[in-house]
């Protein structure tokens, strides 16, 4: 059967690594160049790719509890720095919706808001590229 859970769970992850690297670019942008739709576009996109988080990982917990149990899954550092980075991510989303008047006039919120989001979708990246050693694809 060609389509099973560890054939889909690749095609997925793609979808969350472009959308948040993505929506940062388009938050940076806004800043750089001062334009209120690209962060609005930013927004959007951070939302689309917390989104789409959820059914990957889901599907790549299904794959790896189809090879392991679930308790060998806090061994497993492609997974414990995937969840990671989406948590700091979706607290980032929930920060960027609570305090978007803070995050607009002071220059030191922002610049934390930014380092984080750049260091989660950096994790995120290495987490990525974790998992596909694990998969025998590098």
């Amino acid at each position: 059967m060609p389509w099973t859970i560890e054939t889909i769970h690749p095609l997925l992850v793609h979808f969350p690594i472009s959308l948040f690297s993505m929506g940062l670019l388009f938050d940076i942008l806004a800043q750089i160049l001062k334009k209120d739709d690209l962060a609005l576009v930013g927004f959007w996109t951070m939302c689309m790719a917390l989104i789409s988080s959820l059914f990957t990982i889901i599907s790549g917990l299904i794959a790896f509890l189809n090879q392991g149990s679930f308790f060998d899954l806090l061994y497993f550092t492609h997974g414990v720095l995937q969840l990671i980075a989406i948590l700091i991510l979706f607290i980032l989303f929930v920060i960027r919706i609570r305090f978007q008047i803070d995050l607009r006039y002071s220059i030191v919120k922002r610049n934390i808001y930014f380092s984080l989001h750049i260091i989660a979708v950096c994790i995120l990246f290495y987490a990525a590229h974790l998992g596909a050693i694990t998969a025998g694809r590098i």
